[in-house]
């Protein structure tokens, strides 16, 4: 199965994509290393660089790689940046990636 897991080079989402692997998954990593880390990306998955609002990109992605599942990981961890923008956070967790 090919799974793309946004915020995939953060902390949370690079350990599902290890798992993932593991589970000898395909795996796409779409992330825009804001907060996540390029030494967290498993080279044996496939990284794109890139944000989730970026629809024109994160739509040849998804036409390129054609996932059959995404679990959508991609977040800002500022706490401060959440009490803030409560709406930023929430635009996030409801973006559509097609």
């Amino acid at each position: 199965m090919r799974i793309l897991v946004t915020g995939g080079a953060g902390f949370i989402g690079s350990n599902i994509v290890d798992a993932l692997l593991k589970k000898e998954h395909k795996v796409v990593v779409l992330d825009n290393l804001s907060s996540g880390k390029k030494e967290n990306i498993n080279k044996k998955s496939k990284f794109y660089k890139a944000d989730v609002f970026d629809r024109k990109n994160v739509s040849a992605i998804f036409k390129k790689e054609k996932p059959d599942v995404v679990i959508h990981n991609a977040a800002q961890i500022d706490v401060r940046v959440s009490v803030a923008d409560p709406f930023f956070n929430a635009r996030i967790q409801y973006v559509n990636c097609t």
